[in-house]
């Protein structure tokens, strides 16, 4: 299905599948890391970065990160329905996790709009 971007418009993030496993080279420790994605929707640039765990802090700081490397902020931006944005999943009116609504505000982008939660159809 063909969706049509504006330049600008919207930031899609959220974190891919599996994890991945990251060696730490002083201990040899060998440490899980999610994978946070970040694509601007007309022009498909990605951001991708290993952070240790999907918690807010971690989910806040990739995104800042995925601003700086963009240079810009986007008018707004699209999380999946994880628990790092989204407190409550609704299929209308999700409520967004105060921290990450306020991280948006700060940014001067439009109050973050969580993607839908549906089921798939087949």
């Amino acid at each position: 299905m063909h969706l049509d971007h504006k330049a600008g418009d919207k930031l899609y993030v959220d974190f891919a599948g599996e994890k991945l496993s990251i060696t730490d080279k002083d201990t040899g420790e060998v440490l899980e890391a999610e994978v946070f994605v970040a694509t601007l929707g007309a022009s498909q640039l990605t951001y991708v970065e290993a952070v240790l765990s999907q918690q807010k802090e971690d989910f806040i700081a990739a995104c800042e990160n995925a601003l700086h490397f963009y240079g810009g902020v986007p008018a707004a931006i699209v999380p999946d329905n994880l628990k790092a944005a989204v407190t409550k999943s609704n299929r209308y009116e999700p409520t967004l996790n105060e921290t990450f609504a306020d991280f948006a505000d700060h940014y001067g982008t439009t109050s973050a709009l969580p993607a839908r939660a549906y089921r798939p159809r087949w």
